[in-house]
C-alpha cells in the first residue's frame, strides 16, 4: 500500500508520466490547477510540460485520458508556447481521441482542435485533419470531416482554407461508409454557404443523384455567412468593431484581417490547381498548324482543345509560340471553321492564364478587332468570347490605339463590334480607371460613330456612351458629349439605364461615407448595439481624400466653381441692359459721334463700379460694352476707354469661358495697335486669370494664326504668351501650341519668327529639351536657331508662378469636365509636372516585322541571327519614333536576350533600348513581355551582359516609369528561379531604385511576395548576395513598413530569426519620418493634449487669432468631431487611484511589473491602468503609438503640463514612470534622451515638493534605470547618473544602494562599472551607512571581488569604492572584504595610497551627509545658510594695520520663511527651540593638580619685537572655525552643507561687470570660507579661480574708477582667505592657475590700469604690497604639480609674446619662478607629478633649444637658465629615479632634456663625493647621521649600505616593542626621507602582512602629522635689528627651554626621554624659510616680489646693505650653535 501511494510525493510533471494510471490522473488534476494559476503565458513553468502534452491526450487509460484532455485544453488556452505542440498533439487527437467511444472525450478533442485554431495554428490543424481523412477507420474519417465542418462554421473560410478540402469531395462522397458520405455532404453544404457557386465545378463530376441532393441542400443556405469565433489576433479588433459595421459591409478589404463581414462569392478559379499543357502538346503540333490541308490543322487544334478542356487553370509559362500560332490561325486561315475554333482556343488560353496573359493581350486584341469583319455568326460569337476573355488581362489605355483605329475603320462591322466590345469592357472597368484622358479619346471617336449611316454602328456607339455614362456619371461625361439631338440623347440614356456594371464600385462609397458620418460623429459618438446609424470606420482612402484639398494643387482644388453658364441671346442681353443702365448710356455706346460714345463709355464705367456680382454677370457687361462698334472702335480715346472698362469687368466679376469669348478675339486684334497693345495685353492676362490660360492661349493663338493674318498681332501674341507662362506656369496641352508655332516659324515676317523662337526657349523650361524633337521637319537653319535658344535655358529652372491658373473652373465652359474624378492612385501623378505629349508622327513597324525576319531571329546559325538583329536595328532607327505595335517581334526578340552567343545577347539588349527610346511612354504595354528576359540577363556570368541589361532596364523604366518593373510578380519570378549572380544584381538594382519610388507607385504585394526570398538571401552562402540583400532591407521597409516584414519572421527557422531580426533592427532607425497629418490636422492634434496653461501661453505668443482661409476651417472642424471634446480633458487627473493600484499590486491582483524585455501584456496592463485612471485619451494614443514622434509629442505635453499641474503628476507618478520604463527599451535615442530630460524635471519638482517616493513606484522604475546606466551612449549614461543623484533626495539612499548592487550582477561590463561609480558617489556623499541597504559586509565583499574583473573600468571603479570605504571605516574593511588575491590586495593598497594624497580621511569624513532612520539625507535648514553666508561673518582681513576697512555695499539677503512640515513625520518646533536654548553641559575630565608656578619664572628667549609698521605678513593665519557645541568635531555636517546651485550662482556673480554684485558675491564666499565651509567649494574651485581671473582682467583693462581700488582689495581678501582655508586650492587646474597668476602679474607690472600707474603715491604702494602678498600666498598654497606646470607655461609664453604695455612682466615671472625654486626642497618628494613637469620642460626645450639662445644673442637667456636650475633642483630632490618619469615624452632620444638630466646626475654624484657638512647646510638640505655619502655610493652601486642596513634593522626592532613603536616610526620616516632610494619594503619582505601593513599605516600617520605641522607654521616677519644674535643667550635659552619642558612632563605624569638628542631640533623648514626670507633682498617687506616696492621704499641703500650684513651674521651664528649642540 505504501508503494502505491509513493507517487504522491513526486512533483506534478513526474506524476503525469507515472506508470500507474492513478498517479497520472492525480498529476493531470494538479496540472489543471497549476495551469489555471499561472498568470504569465510566457512563464518558464510552462516549458516543463511542452513535451508531455501529447502523452496527456494519448493516455491508455480512458479515465485518465479524459482528465488529460482537460489539462491539455487549459494548457493550449493559457500557454504562450502551446503552438509548438500543435503537430504532435493533433496527430495524437486524430488517432486516439477524435473518434473515441466516450462522448466527452470526443467533445474535448474537438475543443482542443478549435483552441489550436484560435491560437493561430489553423494551417497545421487543417493539415492533420486532412491527413486523418486518409485513414482506413471510417469513424476517424467521419470525425475529421465533422471537425473541419465545425471549424469552418465557426471561423469562416478566411481562416479555414477550402481549397485543400475540395480535393476530397469526390473521394469521400463515394465512400462506402454512409456516415462519411453524410458528413462530407454537410461539409460541402457548409462550403457552399461560404463560397457560393465556386463549389459547382468540383461537384460536376459527381453522380447526378448526389448533385441533385447537394443542390437541394444548397437552396436552403442562401445569404452571407458570418464567423462566430475569431483568432486571438482578431479578437481585440472585432471587439472594437460594432456588429452594424460588419452587416453593413463597411469592413470591405479588412475582412481577411478581422474576420468580419460577408465572405462574398469566391472565384472558382482560385480553388483550382494549375495544369501545365506546353509539354503535353504533340511534337508535330506547330508543323501541323502550318500544313496546307485543313484536316491536319484541325487535328492539331483538336489536340489543343482536348488539353484545354481539362485545364481550366493553366500553369504560368512561356505561351508566346502557342499564342502566335493561334493568332495566325485567327488572322490568316482561310477555313472559317478553323478560324472559329482557333479563336475559341485563344479565348480558353486567356481564361486559363488570367492576368498572366497580359504580355500577349494587346497584339491578340488587335488581331481580333480586325477579324470582326467576318460576317459568319459562329465566327463573330467566337471572336466576342475570345476578346471578352482577353480584356481582364489588359486595360482600356493599353488597347486605346487599336480601339480608335477600329473606330476609324471603313468596315461598319468592325466599328459596330468594337463599340459593342467597348461597352462590355466598360462594365468590367473600375470608374477610376476610365480617367479624363480616356474619356476624351473614346467619347470623341464614339461621337463620330453616332453620325454613321449604319444603324448598327450608331446603336453600338450609343450603347458604349450609355455604359460610360453609367460608369462615371453624367456630369463627367456630358461636357465631352456636348449638345446632341433629343433622339440620340434619349437613346444614350436608355442604354445607360440598361447597363449593368459588373465590378464592385468602391470609390463612390468612400466619398459619401465620411460626409454622412461626420454629423453623427459630432452629435453622438456612442452608438449602441441597436443603433440604426453605423459608427464611422476610419479608412486610409477616406483620410487621403480629406488631405487632398490641402496637399494637392490648392489653386485648383479650393476654387469656387460657378454653375455652367449658357450663352445669352442678344434679346436677353438687351433685357438685362435696360434694367442695369440708363437709355442715354445704351444709346451713347452705339452713337456715331465719337464724343458721345466716349461720354457713354465713361458713364458705363462709372456705373459698373457700383455693381456687385449679385447684380449682374460678366457676359452681360461684355456684350453691352462690345455692341457695335464695340472694341473695333476707330477712335483711339474711345477704344482705350472701352478696354479700361473691359479690364475692370474682368478684374471684379467672375469670368466664364462663354463670357470671355465675347471679347477675347477683339482684344487679340488690338494687340497689333501700338496705342492699345499694353492695355490689351493686360486684358488678356486678366482673362487668363479668370477663365484659364489654356483657353485664352488656344482661342487667341488659333485666331491670330488662322484667321488674323496681321504679323504684328501674331508677334505680339507670342510675346504675350512668353510672359504669360512665366506668370501662370505651364500645365496645358502642348500639341496645338506646337502646331501654331510651326506655322509661325514659316512666316515671312522676321518679327513673327523671332518672337516664336523666343517663346519656344521659355517653353523649353517647362517641357524640357525634348521640345526640339517636335521640329525635326523644319529647315536646318530654323532648327539651329531653336536649338540655340533652348540651350540658353538648359541649366535654368522655371520661375515660380505668381498668378493662379484660373479662378474659375473649366466646368464653366462647354468642352470641359465639371467635377474631376477622385482617384487615389492618381494623386502621385497629379503632383508631378505635366508630361508633354509627343505629337510627332509615329511609324507603324508591325508590317516590317515579317515572318521571314522573325524566322531569321530564331535561326540556328548565329550569323543569320546576327544579320537579323542588324536589320531590326536599322528598321527601328530609321522609323523612329514608332508606334507601340510590334507585331511578332517581342517573343522573337525576347528569345535573343538569352542567346548562347553573348555578343548577340548584348546586341539584343541594345536594340531593346532603342525600341524604348523610339516608342516613348507607350513601351509600357510591352514591359511584361521584355522584362523577364532583362531580369534573366542580370544573372549572366559576363559582366558586360549584366551592365547592358541594367542599362536597358533603366532606359525602359525612364520611359514607362520604374513602377512598371514591379508588376505581374516579374521580380518575384526572377528571384525565385534565379542564380546567385542574378539575385545579387537584382537586389543591388532594387536597393538603388526603390528608395526613389513613391510609396503607392505600385502594389505592395509585388514586394511582399519577395520578402521570404530576401530573408533567405540574408543567409546565402555567396557574400555578394548577402551584401546586396542586406542593402535591400531598408528599401523594402520603405514601401512595406517594419511590421509587415517583421510578421514574416514567424515563418523562419529559429536559427534564421536572429540574423534577419538583426538586419531589420539595423534598417529600422533609418526609416524616414512618416508624414504627419496635414497642417490643419497637425495644429488641432497637439491642441487637444496640451494643458490649459500651455494653450494660454501659446495663444499669447501667437497674438490675435487669424481666421483660416479656404476650406481649412470646415476640414478641421469635420475631422475632429467628438474627439476634440475628449481632448480637452486634463492630461493627468488628480485623483487617489494610485492607492488602489498599490493595493492591487500588493495583493497580486495585477501582473507584477518585472521583466527583462517588455512583453505585450505589460503594454496592455499599463494601457488599461491609464484608461481606468482617467488619463487623456489623446495622450494615451500618443504614448502607445507605433511612431516614435508621437512618443516625443507625449513627452513634450507632459513637460508642459508639469509646470501647470504638478500635483496631478504625483497622483499618477507610477504610471508615468512605468511608461518611461517601457521607452527605455526603444531603439530610438531621441525618445530616451527626451525622456531623461523630462525625468530630471519630474524629480526636481518632487524634490521641491519634499515628496517621498513610494516603494511601489521605485520598484517599477529604478531597476530599469539601473539597466540604462550601462547604455553605450555617454549622454544617456550621464543623464541616468544625474537622475540617481536626484533620487537620493526623494528616496531612501540605502535602498537605492541595494538596487545598484543588483546592477553589479549584470553581464554588461559598462553597466557594472557605472554602477560602481554611482556606489562610490553614494559612499563619498553619505558615508558607509548606505551599505546597510546592500548587506554591509556582503556588499563590500562583492565590490572587492570585482577588483579582479576582466574589464579595466570595472576594476578601477571597484578599487575606488573599496578605497572610499577604507577612508570612512579604516582598517576594519580588510577584515570585512575577506580573502582576496595578493595581486588585488596590492592594487587596493596602491589605490588607497594614491587616494590619500588628494584628500585625507578626516576631510572625507567631514563631508559626509548623515542619513535619517528611513535612509534619506538630512538636509540643512535654509536659515542656517543665511547665518553662515552673510556680511556679518565676513572676516576683516587687514593687510595693513593702519589701513581702514572698506565699507562694501551690503548684499541683498532674501529671508525665506522655513517651510513647516506637518503630518506624522513633522517636527516639533517647540522642542527644537528648547534644545537650541539649552546650554550644553560639558563633562570635564578629572585631572591631577599640577603646580604651574614655574611657568611664571622669567625666561630669556629669542627676542622679537613687533611694531606697527607697514609690514605685510607672508601668509595670514588660517581661520579655525568654531563649531557649534552641540555638533561634534567629527561630523561637521551643518557647517559643510551648502546649496550647490546657490554656490554656483554666487561664483558666477564674482565675474559680474556690476561691481556691487561682485562685492556681494565676494563677501558671501569669504564668509562661507571663514565659517568652515571650504569643503563645499571643492567641486567649484576651477570656476571660482576663473571668476577671480575674469574680474581681475576686467578691472585691469577698464579705466580706473572710484570702485576699482576697493574691488582689488576685496578680491585679494577673498583669494587670501580661500588659500588660507584648509583643504581649499587642491583641485585647481593648470589653466585656471595660469590665468590667475598671469592676471596678478599683469596688474603688478603697472601697465595701463596697473597697480602702480593708476594710483601713484601711497595708494599705489599699498595695492602693490597687497598683491605681492597675494602672489606669495598663491605660490605657497597651490598644488605643486599644477603650480610648476602653470609657471612653466607662463614663462614659455613670455619669451616671444611680450606685450610692450607690460615691459616688466617677464622679470616678475622669473622672480616667481625663483621663489618656487627655493620652495621645492621643502616639499615632499612624492608631492610632485614629475612626469607632467618634465613633459612641460621638454616642451620648453623643444620650442627654445640651446641653439635658439645662441642664434638670438640679443634675447635675454635668463628663462633658459632658470628652467635648467629647475631641472637641477628636481634631480637633486628626486635622485636617479627621476629618469623613470619621462613617460609622457614621445621620443626621449630626440629631447634636449634627456642628455641634460644625465649631465646633472653625473655632476651630482661627483658633488656627493666632495660634499661637506657646511655645504649641505648652506644649500638648505640638512641631514642627520654620517652615512649619507656612504649610503649614496652604496645605493648607486645597487646594494644597501651597511650603516643604513644596521640602522634600519634597529629601527624595525624598536617598532616591534610597545614602548618605542611611535618613536621608531618617526625615526623610520626620517630615514626614508634621508634616503628616498632605499626600498624598506624589500628589506621587510620576510615580515608578515599585518606587520608591513602596520608600518605603512604608521608612516602615513607620521606623514600627516608632519604635514599638519608644516601647514600650521606661522612665519613671523622678523627684522634683523630686533634679533639678539649673541651665541650665549641663544644657547642658554635653548637649555632653559629643555629643562622646563622636562619638568613639565614629569609633573604631568609623562615619561621623560633620557636621550635629549633624540628630541627633534628646530624644524629644518623654519631655518630654511628664515634664510630665504633674509636672502630675498626685500626686507623689511619679507616676501615682496615687485621691484616697484624698491622704488617706493623709504629705506636708503646703506640701510639695505646693513640689513644684508645682519642677515649673514645671523646665519653664521645659527651654524655655530648647531655645531656646538
Amino acid at each position: 500500500m505504501e508503494d502505491e501511494n509513493e507517487y504522491k510525493k513526486l512533483p506534478t510533471e513526474d506524476k503525469c508520466v507515472h506508470k500507474l494510471w492513478k498517479a497520472r490522473l492525480a498529476g493531470y488534476e494538479e496540472a489543471i490547477k497549476l495551469f489555471n494559476q499561472i498568470d504569465d503565458e510566457k512563464s518558464p513553468e510552462w516549458n516543463k510540460y511542452l513535451g508531455l502534452i501529447k502523452k496527456f491526450v494519448t493516455d491508455s487509460n480512458a479515465v485518465a485520458q479524459e482528465r488529460g484532455l482537460e489539462a491539455a485544453l487549459v494548457f493550449v488556452e493559457n500557454c504562450g508556447h502551446a503552438g509548438k505542440t500543435t503537430g504532435e498533439v493533433m496527430s495524437g487527437i486524430v488517432s486516439k481521441c477524435i473518434a473515441a467511444p466516450k462522448t466527452k472525450t470526443k467533445d474535448l478533442a474537438l475543443q482542443i482542435t478549435l483552441m489550436y485554431i484560435e491560437i493561430e495554428k489553423h494551417e497545421v490543424v487543417e493539415e492533420e485533419l486532412i491527413k486523418g481523412m486518409e485513414q482506413k477507420n471510417p469513424k476517424v474519417v467521419a470525425a475529421c470531416v465533422t471537425a473541419l465542418n465545425t471549424a469552418l462554421k465557426q471561423f469562416g473560410n478566411k481562416v479555414i482554407a477550402i481549397k485543400p478540402m475540395v480535393k476530397k469531395i469526390p473521394v469521400l462522397l463515394a465512400d462506402r461508409d454512409k456516415t462519411v458520405r453524410d458528413e462530407m455532404k454537410a461539409l460541402v453544404v457548409e462550403m457552399h454557404r461560404w463560397i457560393g457557386g465556386a463549389i459547382e465545378p468540383h461537384i460536376a463530376s459527381l453522380q447526378a443523384v448526389i448533385q441533385q441532393e447537394l443542390r437541394e441542400a444548397f437552396a436552403g443556405t442562401g445569404g452571407g455567412a458570418q464567423p462566430t469565433r475569431y483568432l486571438r489576433s482578431q479578437q481585440n479588433r472585432v471587439r472594437d468593431t460594432p456588429v452594424a459595421d460588419a452587416v453593413d459591409g463597411s469592413v470591405e478589404d479588412d475582412d481577411a484581417e478581422t474576420g468580419c463581414g460577408d465572405s462574398g462569392d469566391m472565384d472558382p478559379y482560385d480553388l483550382m490547381d494549375p495544369v501545365e499543357i506546353i509539354s503535353k502538346l504533340p511534337k508535330d503540333f506547330y508543323d501541323k498548324l502550318e500544313a496546307k490541308k485543313w484536316q491536319e490543322r484541325k487535328e492539331a487544334l483538336d489536340s489543343l482543345d482536348n488539353l484545354l478542356k481539362n485545364a481550366p487553370k493553366l500553369e504560368h509559362g512561356d505561351y508566346a509560340d502557342l499564342v502566335r500560332a493561334l493568332k495566325k490561325v485567327v488572322s490568316k486561315d482561310t477555313n472559317v471553321m478553323l478560324v472559329a475554333l482557333g479563336t475559341r482556343l485563344l479565348g480558353m488560353v486567356a481564361t486559363g492564364l488570367r492576368n498572366k496573359f497580359q504580355p500577349y493581350a494587346v497584339s491578340c486584341i488587335q488581331a481580333l478587332l480586325e477579324k470582326f469583319k467576318e460576317k459568319k455568326p459562329n465566327v463573330v460569337a467566337a471572336l466576342r468570347e475570345a476578346i471578352d476573355a482577353i480584356y481582364p488581362s489588359t486595360n482600356l489605355e493599353a488597347i486605346m490605339e487599336d480601339m480608335l483605329a477600329a473606330f476609324d475603320n471603313k468596315n461598319p462591322s468592325i466599328k459596330a463590334e468594337s463599340a459593342t466590345f467597348l461597352a462590355r469592357a466598360l462594365c468590367h472597368t473600375q470608374p477610376a480607371a476610365f480617367n479624363k484622358k480616356l474619356i476624351k479619346a473614346y467619347v470623341g471617336s464614339l461621337l463620330k460613330l453616332l453620325e454613321s449611316a449604319d444603324p448598327a454602328v450608331r446603336d453600338a456607339a450609343s450603347e458604349a456612351l450609355g455604359t460610360a455614362t453609367k460608369l462615371v456619371g453624367e456630369k463627367n461625361i456630358a461636357p465631352h458629349i456636348g449638345k446632341l439631338d433629343n433622339l440620340k440623347e434619349q437613346k444614350i440614356k436608355e442604354f445607360a439605364d440598361k447597363a449593368e456594371i459588373k465590378v464592385k464600385v468602391s470609390a463612390p462609397k468612400k466619398e459619401v461615407k465620411p460626409k454622412s458620418a461626420g454629423p453623427a460623429a459630432k452629435g453622438d459618438a456612442k452608438t449602441t448595439a441597436g443603433s440604426s446609424q453605423p459608427k464611422p470606420v476610419k479608412r486610409p482612402p477616406s483620410t487621403t481624400k480629406t488631405k487632398k484639398p490641402v496637399t494637392k494643387k490648392p489653386a485648383t482644388k479650393t476654387q469656387i466653381t460657378p454653375p455652367r453658364e449658357q450663352e445669352l441671346s442678344p434679346e436677353e442681353v438687351d433685357a438685362h441692359a435696360e434694367v442695369l443702365f440708363t437709355l442715354d448710356i445704351l444709346n451713347g455706346l452705339v452713337d456715331g459721334n465719337w464724343k458721345n460714345r466716349l461720354t457713354a463709355v465713361q458713364s458705363f464705367h462709372s456705373t459698373i463700379q457700383g455693381f456687385s456680382t449679385q447684380d449682374t454677370n460678366a457676359q452681360v457687361l461684355y456684350k453691352v460694352l462690345n455692341k457695335k462698334p464695340g472694341l473695333k472702335d476707330t477712335n483711339v480715346q474711345v477704344l482705350k476707354a472701352r478696354l479700361e472698362a473691359c479690364k475692370y469687368i474682368t478684374e471684379n466679376f467672375p469670368v466664364s469661358t462663354t463670357a470671355a469669348d465675347a471679347v477675347l478675339l477683339d482684344v487679340v486684334i488690338k494687340l497689333g495697335e501700338a496705342s492699345c497693345s499694353s492695355i490689351s495685353a493686360d486684358c488678356l492676362t486678366l482673362l487668363a486669370d479668370g477663365c484659364g490660360l489654356e483657353h485664352v492661349v488656344n482661342e487667341g493663338l488659333g485666331f491670330a494664326m488662322d484667321s488674323q493674318k496681321n504679323p504684328k498681332v501674331q508677334s505680339e501674341m507670342f510675346l504675350w504668351m512668353t510672359n504669360a507662362i512665366k506668370e501662370f506656369g505651364f500645365t496645358m496641352n502642348v500639341k496645338p501650341i506646337i502646331a501654331h508655332s510651326k506655322k509661325a516659324l514659316s512666316a515671312t515676317n522676321p518679327n513673327v519668327r523671332t518672337a516664336t523662337i523666343n517663346f519656344l526657349g521659355v517653353l523649353s523650361l517647362y517641357v524640357g529639351p525634348s521640345l526640339l524633337s517636335h521640329f525635326d521637319g523644319e529647315k536646318p537653319a530654323t532648327k539651329q536657331l531653336i536649338n540655340a535658344e533652348i540651350d540658353k535655358y538648359a541649366n535654368s529652372t522655371p520661375p515660380t508662378p505668381t498668378r493662379q491658373v484660373g479662378r474659375v473652373s473649366k466646368s464653366a465652359s462647354k468642352g470641359s469636365v465639371g467635377d474631376e474624378l477622385e482617384d487615389v492612385e492618381e494623386d502621385i501623378a497629379d503632383d508631378e509636372p505635366p508630361v508633354v505629349e509627343d505629337t510627332r508622327t509615329r511609324t507603324d513597324i508591325a508590317p516590317l516585322i515579317t515572318d521571314t525576319l522573325v524566322g531569321e531571329l530564331g535561326d540556328k546559325n548565329w550569323k543569320v541571327r546576327n544579320e537579323a538583329l542588324d536589320k531590326l536595328k536599322a528598321i527601328i532607327t530609321n522609323s523612329s519614333p514608332i508606334k507601340s505595335s510590334l507585331g511578332e517581334l517581342p517573343p522573337a526578340l525576347t528569345a535573343r536576350l538569352l542567346d548562347s552567343n553573348s555578343k548577340l545577347a548584348q546586341s539584343a539588349l541594345q536594340i531593346c533600348e532603342v525600341i524604348a527610346t523610339a516608342m516613348g511612354p507607350k513601351c509600357k504595354q510591352h514591359v511584361r513581355t521584355f522584362f523577364p528576359g532583362f531580369f534573366q540577363a542580370f544573372g549572366d556570368s559576363k559582366q558586360w551582359i549584366r551592365t547592358a541589361a541594367i542599362s536597358c532596364v533603366d532606359v525602359w523604366c525612364g520611359q514607362a516609369g520604374y513602377a512598371a518593373a514591379f508588376d505581374g510578380e516579374m521580380v518575384y519570378d526572377a528571384l525565385k528561379t534565379g542564380s546567385p549572380v542574378l539575385r545579387a544584381s537584382l537586389f543591388q538594382w532594387m536597393s538603388e531604385k526603390l528608395p526613389n519610388l513613391p510609396p503607392k507607385a505600385f502594389p505592395r504585394e509585388e514586394l511582399t511576395v519577395c520578402v521570404p526570398i530576401l530573408f533567405a538571401c540574408l543567409e546565402d552562402r555567396a557574400a555578394d548576395v548577402r551584401k546586396a540583400s542586406a542593402e535591400c532591407v531598408l528599401p523594402f521597409m520603405l514601401h512595406l513598413g517594419y511590421e509587415p516584414m517583421h510578421k514574416q519572421l514567424d515563418k523562419l527557422k529559429p536559427g534564421s530569426k536572429s540574423v534577419v531580426q538583426a538586419a531589420l533592427d539595423k534598417a529600422r532607425p533609418n526609416l524616414p519620418v512618416q508624414p504627419l497629418p496635414t497642417k490643419d490636422k497637425g495644429k488641432s492634434e497637439p491642441r487637444g493634449i496640451k494643458s490649459a496653461g500651455a494653450a494660454k501661453k501659446e495663444a499669447e505668443k501667437k497674438g490675435p487669432v487669424v481666421k483660416p482661409k479656404g476650406i481649412a476651417k470646415p476640414a478641421s472642424a469635420a475631422g475632429r468631431g467628438k474627439k476634440e471634446e475628449e481632448d480637452c480633458t486634463p492630461l493627468l487627473p488628480n485623483n487617489n487611484a494610485k492607492n488602489q493600484r498599490i493595493v492591487d499590486d500588493q495583493k497580486l491582483k495585477v501582473l507584477k511589473w518585472n521583466f527583462t524585455t517588455p512583453r505585450e501584456e505589460f503594454f496592455d496592463l499599463l494601457k488599461d491602468q491609464m484608461n481606468s485612471a482617467g488619463l487623456n485619451k489623446q495622450l494615451i494614443a500618443n504614448m502607445f503609438h507605433n511612431d516614435f514622434r508621437y512618443h516625443l509629442k507625449a513627452i513634450e505635453s507632459l513637460s508642459e503640463d508639469l509646470h501647470e499641474n504638478g500635483s496631478s503628476l504625483t497622483a499618477n507618478l507610477d504610471l508615468v514612470l512605468k511608461w518611461l520604463t517601457l521607452r527605455f527599451f526603444d531603439t530610438n535615442p531621441s525618445v530616451i534622451l527626451k525622456g531623461l530630460e523630462y525625468l530630471s524635471q519630474v524629480f526636481q519638482y518632487l524634490i521641491d515638493s519634499d515628496y517621498t517616493m513610494a516603494e511601489y513606484e521605485a520598484n517599477c522604475f529604478i531597476p530599469y534605470l539601473v539597466l540604462k546606466v550601462g547604455d553605450p551612449k555617454d549622454t544617456v549614461r550621464n543623464g541616468v547618473k544625474a537622475l540617481f543623484r536626484q533620487i537620493c533626495v526623494v528616496y531612501s539612499v540605502t535602498k537605492l544602494f541595494g538596487y545598484l548592487m543588483e546592477g553589479l550582477k549584470s553581464k554588461n561590463a559598462r553597466q557594472r562599472a557605472e554602477c560602481l561609480e554611482c556606489i562610490n558617489h553614494l559612499l563619498e556623499t553619505y558615508g558607509s551607512t548606505v551599505m546597510s541597504g546592500g548587506g554591509g559586509g556582503a556588499a563590500l565583499r562583492e565590490m572587492a571581488r570585482l577588483i579582479g574583473d576582466r574589464d579595466n573600468a570595472v576594476r578601477s571603479a571597484a578599487l575606488n569604492c573599496v578605497a572610499t570605504a577604507y577612508f570612512l571605516d579604516g582598517e576594519k574593511i580588510y577584515k570585512t572584504i575577506g580573502q582576496i588575491s595578493d595581486k588585488d590586495l596590492s592594487l587596493l593598497e596602491e589605490r588607497i595610497k594614491r587616494a590619500g594624497k588628494t584628500r585625507s580621511a578626516e576631510v572625507r569624513r567631514s563631508m559626509v551627509v548623515p542619513l535619517s532612520a528611513c535612509g534619506r539625507p538630512i538636509l540643512q535648514q535654509p536659515e542656517e545658510v543665511e547665518n553662515v553666508i552673510s556680511v556679518e561673518t565676513t572676516p576683516g582681513v587687514d593687510y595693513e594695520e593702519e589701513e581702514p576697512e572698506e565699507q562694501l555695499p551690503p548684499p541683498v539677503i532674501h529671508h525665506e520663511e522655513p517651510r513647516v512640515v506637518t503630518g506624522p513625520f513633522g517636527l516639533d518646533p517647540d522642542l527644537i527651540a528648547r534644545l537650541d536654548a539649552a546650554k550644553p553641559v560639558l563633562r570635564k575630565p578629572e585631572l591631577s593638580d599640577v603646580d604651574l608656578k614655574f611657568l611664571d619664572d622669567p625666561v630669556k628667549v629669542l627676542t622679537t619685537t613687533r611694531t606697527n609698521s607697514s609690514v605685510v605678513t607672508m601668509s595670514p593665519p588660517r581661520p579655525q572655525p568654531t563649531p557649534h557645541p552641540l555638533v561634534s568635531a567629527q561630523t561637521p555636517l551643518s557647517t559643510n552643507t551648502v546649496d550647490d546651485s546657490q554656490l554656483a550662482d554666487t561664483i558666477h556673480s564674482v565675474a559680474s561687470p556690476d561691481l556691487n554684485a561682485a562685492f556681494r558675491a565676494l563677501s558671501l564666499i569669504t564668509g562661507a570660507l571663514v565659517s568652515g565651509r571650504g569643503a563645499a567649494f571643492a567641486a567649484h574651485e576651477v570656476r571660482l579661480i576663473s571668476a577671480f581671473s575674469t574680474q581681475l582682467r576686467r578691472l585691469r583693462t577698464s579705466p580706473p574708477s572710484e570702485n576699482t581700488m576697493p574691488a582689488y582689495k576685496c578680491l585679494a581678501r577673498a583669494l587670501t582667505t580661500f588659500y588660507g582655508t584648509s583643504g581649499c586650492g587642491l583641485h585647481i587646474t593648470e589653466s585656471a592657475l595660469r590665468s590667475l597668476l598671469g592676471e596678478l602679474l599683469l596688474v603688478l607690472t603697472g601697465g595701463p590700469g596697473g597697480a602702480g600707474n593708476s594710483w601713484p603715491g601711497s595708494e599705489g604702494e599699498r595695492l602693490v604690497r597687497i598683491l605681492n602678498n597675494l602672489c606669495v600666498c598663491v605660490l605657497e598654497h597651490s598644488p605643486r604639480t599644477t603650480l610648476l606646470c602653470a609657471i612653466l607655461s607662463l614663462l614659455h609664453d613670455t619669451i616671444t609674446e611680450s606685450d610692450p604695455a607690460y615691459p616688466r612682466y617677464q622679470d616678475l615671472m622669473l622672480k616667481c619662478f625663483w621663489k618656487i625654486l627655493k620652495m621645492i626642497p621643502s616639499w615632499e618628494v612624492n608631492s610632485i607629478d614629475y612626469d607632467a613637469v618634465l613633459y612641460k620642460i621638454h616642451l620648453f626645450y623643444k620650442a627654445y633649444p640651446n641653439s635658439y639662445w645662441k642664434k638670438n644673442a640679443q634675447v635675454n637667456d635668463t628663462p633658459y637658465r632658470t628652467v635648467k636650475t629647475l631641472v637641477h633642483t628636481l634631480v637633486k630632490v628626486k635622485g636617479a629615479s627621476i629618469m623613470n618619469h619621462l613617460t609622457q615624452i614621445p621620443d626621449v632620444n630626440d629631447s634636449d632634456l634627456y642628455p641634460y638630466l644625465h649631465k646633472v646626475l653625473k655632476q651630482l654624484n661627483l658633488d656627493d663625493k666632495k660634499e661637506k657638512p657646511s655645504d649641505i647646510v648652506n644649500g638648505g638640505l640638512q641631514t642627520m647621521g654620517v652615512g649619507v655619502n656612504v649610503g649614496n655610493t652604496a645605493l648607486n652601486a645597487g646594494r644597501l649600505p651597511r650603516s643604513v642596513h644596521e640602522e634600519l634593522g634597529l629601527i624595525l626592532k624598536r617598532i616591534g616593542s610597545k614602548e618605542h613603536n611611535k618613536e621608531a616610526l618617526s625615526q623610520l620616516y626620517d630615514l626614508r626621507e634621508r634616503h628616498p632610494d632605499v626600498d624598506i619594503w624589500t628589506f621587510m619582505a620576510g615580515s608578515s602582512f599585518y606587520f608591513r601593513n602596520y608600518v605603512e599605516c604608521g608612516l602615513r600617520e607620521v606623514e600627516e602629522q608632519r604635514k599638519m605641522r608644516t601647514h600650521n607654521i606661522y612665519k613671523p616677519d622678523i627684522k634683523p635689528e630686533h634679533i639678539d644674535v649673541s651665541n650665549e643667550n641663544d644657547e642658554k635659552s635653548h637649555v632653559d627651554f629643555l629643562e622646563r619642558l622636562r619638568a613639565l612632563q614629569m609633573k604631568a605624569g609623562l615619561k621623560v626621554d633620557s636621550n635629549p638628542s633624540s628630541q627633534p631640533r628646530t624644524p629644518v623648514n623654519d631655518n630654511r624659510v628664515l634664510a630665504d626670507s633674509i636672502n630675498d633682498n626685500t626686507l623689511p617687506r619679507t616676501h615682496s616680489i615687485d621691484p616697484q616696492l624698491e622704488l617706493h621704499s623709504t629705506q636708503s641703500a646703506s640701510q639695505k646693505n646693513e640689513a644684508a650684513v645682519d642677515a649673514l651674521r645671523l646665519k653664521l651664528q645659527q651654524i655655530k650653535s648647531s655645531s656646538k649642540r
